[in-house]
């Protein structure tokens, strides 16, 4: 994907904005105790999550050589610092009748060290695959989920802003990630340091983390897994292009799609499909929209019967 960093560095420095240009003394939406704790939560974590999109932006930019690279990932950085204020602010602007304090979700606060260390360890590549996984969910799914399931009009006007941003993370993690297809392994040594404790720290909360603060909520926003089959169908679409072919990061995406399209892998993945909804009440049948067949095969429409809404994603 082409992407003029001249333009794109100007847009970055001209775009701005501030969490006090919106008139927060208001009053939101009348929503029932159940969704105001629900929303209120929501906010609360997303307003870490995007913290931790800033650090990981912001490690990026300590390991690019251009210039105009460096500029534009500091701005990105700085950008979700502030996405991260507006979450707050919306979470105290939901807030109307105190039913609790809202806390932060503790597995998410364990991974996020781990999660980056390793990713300051690992081949760039990887930590741009993170990057672009997470800001398709936020931008597709989360943010988009949450405006319809509230309905609030300042809340969707902050959200609009938060968004106008992530259009030009997204134009920069596509051509990023072609970018690193270019020049490939460069720097090979750090494509698995698996064996250190990050590791392990990213496999122990890690699943408490996604769980709770993106795959429980998208149940609540997303029921018929529309939004979350959009973002894993456009995720597949663009890694099978030929420009990104090279990357590592892909190549392990492709490489776990493969498997899990062959018999043996095939009964694993739907084995341990039905044990994750059985156990922990967590539906990730949305994860079949990054199939070959329900991208590209014939039998599509016939998917689409068993797992809703998928012939308009």
């Amino acid at each position: 994907m082409g992407v003029d960093l001249d333009r794109m560095r100007e847009s970055c420095e001209r775009d701005q904005w501030c969490v006090d240009d919106f008139d927060w003394s208001g009053t939101p939406v009348s929503l029932s105790r159940e969704q105001e704790e629900q929303v209120c939560s929501y906010y609360v974590n997303m307003s870490y999550i995007e913290r931790l999109a800033g650090a990981l932006f912001l490690s990026l930019s300590e390991r690019v050589d251009d210039p105009r690279l460096v500029a534009i990932f500091e701005s990105f950085h700085t950008d979700e610092l502030r996405h991260s204020q507006a979450a707050a602010k919306l979470a105290d602007y939901f807030d109307r009748h105190h039913y609790r304090i809202y806390t932060p979700n503790i597995p998410m606060l364990r991974f996020m060290p781990h999660f980056v260390n390793a990713i300051d360890s690992l081949n760039p590549a990887f930590a741009m695959s993170f990057i672009l996984g997470g800001e398709l969910i936020l931008d597709m799914a989360l943010l988009r989920g949450l405006n319809q399931y509230v309905d609030d009009p300042l809340s969707r006007a902050v959200v609009e802003k938060i968004n106008q941003d992530e259009s030009r993370h997204l134009a920069m993690d596509l051509y990023m990630t072609e970018y690193f297809a270019r020049i490939g392994r460069r720097d090979a040594s750090k494509d698995n340091p698996w064996l250190g404790s990050d590791f392990w720290g990213v496999l122990a909360w890690g699943p408490g983390f996604f769980g709770e603060v993106f795959f429980r909520p998208m149940q609540v926003l997303d029921p018929t897994q529309e939004q979350m089959r959009a973002v894993i169908n456009r995720l597949r679409r663009f890694y099978d292009r030929a420009s990104v072919a090279a990357n590592p990061a892909v190549q392990e995406f492709k490489g776990v799609v493969n498997f899990l399209e062959t018999p043996v892998g095939a009964q694993l993945g739907g084995a341990l499909e039905v044990g994750i909804r059985t156990l922990f009440g967590i539906d990730l049948g949305f994860t079949r929209a990054a199939s070959t067949e329900a991208v590209y095969g014939r039998d599509a429409d016939e998917r689409s019967r068993t797992v809703p809404a998928l012939a308009s994603v």
